[in-house]
């Protein structure tokens, strides 16, 4: 379990409701910064506790230096999970991309049955079924890159999060916390780097299966006569734009033209996904509310 944060300094009585609430005062000092960060942090506001902390921590204080750190690690943390919850989940976009890649298989192997043949009434049968297919995997390949760039974001946030973790580690090795930290992301790291490589690489199939068949469109096209030609430039890349949304009469596409992008649910992004659990349901220790002394932080496990 990580350690919890240190114990919060006294805090004022809020002034009474009917007195509007003067804007919050500027940090004097280095320390006044790191506490206003810490509140922050706690607070869920991960962008302005960021700002405050690197303030902190760029005062060169030596007795502020490893509690920033350690702070800054939770909030790039959580800053990558938060866009992790933001972008489609990767599985959904994974599955699309390996049906898709399938129908892709499928269509160039009837592509490649049909021009054997050379009958027009299959060749064209199999050109029509080609174009929907060529969409699907063009649609797929774009839902991998939209879940590849989400995952991306999260990725160089944790990297983030590790170094201030190891930093913090390296300027105080007895925090034990910190270490714990640092192993800990160091872990959801990998886990998340295996699945970007996943992903790079089904977008890159995705891409060269949709070049494949958009050759054997060509071939077909080139093939079937000018008065049994379906319409759309022989291979064209954009030709699917070119459709009328929905087959033509008579006219048979490719399966799963379509399908549904699915985001991801906080209950998903609870533990990063089951994708993502680790060993013993193992937690970061977060820091909470502001450290009065940051050199002798007393953090409870939670």
């Amino acid at each position: 379990m990580l350690a919890a944060a240190p114990t919060p300094a006294p805090v004022p009585a809020p002034a009474p409701a009917s007195t509007p609430a003067g804007p919050e005062a500027t940090p004097a000092s280095p320390r006044e910064w790191f506490n206003a960060g810490a509140r922050k942090l706690g607070d869920g506001k991960l962008k302005e506790a960021e700002a405050m902390l690197e303030t902190a921590l760029g005062a060169q204080s030596e007795a502020l230096q490893p509690a920033a750190l350690y702070d800054l690690g939770h909030v790039r943390f959580a800053q990558g999970v938060e866009e992790l919850k933001k972008g489609p989940a990767a599985k959904p976009a994974k599955d699309r991309g390996t049906t898709a890649g399938a129908h892709g298989t499928d269509a160039i192997k009837a592509a490649d049955a049909a021009l054997a043949s050379n009958q027009v009434d299959q060749m064209v049968a199999a050109y029509r079924r080609g174009r929907g297919t060529r969409k699907e995997l063009k649609d797929a390949q774009a839902a991998v890159k939209r879940a590849l760039q989400t995952y991306g974001t999260a990725l160089g946030k944790w990297e983030r999060a590790s170094g201030d973790f190891h930093g913090a580690v390296e300027l105080d090795p007895k925090d034990s916390d910190a270490r714990q930290n640092a192993e800990l992301v160091d872990q959801y790291l990998a886990k998340l780097i295996d699945s970007v490589r996943d992903m790079q690489d089904m977008a890159n199939a995705l891409g060269d299966k949709k070049q494949d068949l958009g050759q054997k469109l060509k071939d077909l096209k080139g093939k079937i006569p000018a008065d049994d030609a379906p319409p759309g430039g022989a291979g064209d890349d954009d030709e699917d734009e070119d459709q009328p949304k929905g087959p033509e009469p008579g006219q048979e596409e490719g399966p799963g033209k379509e399908g549904k992008e699915i985001p991801m649910t906080a209950e998903q992004a609870g533990w990063l996904l089951d994708g993502f659990k680790l060993d013993g349901e193992r937690r970061l220790p977060m820091g909470q509310g502001e450290p009065s002394d940051p050199k002798n932080r007393n953090r409870p496990t939670w």
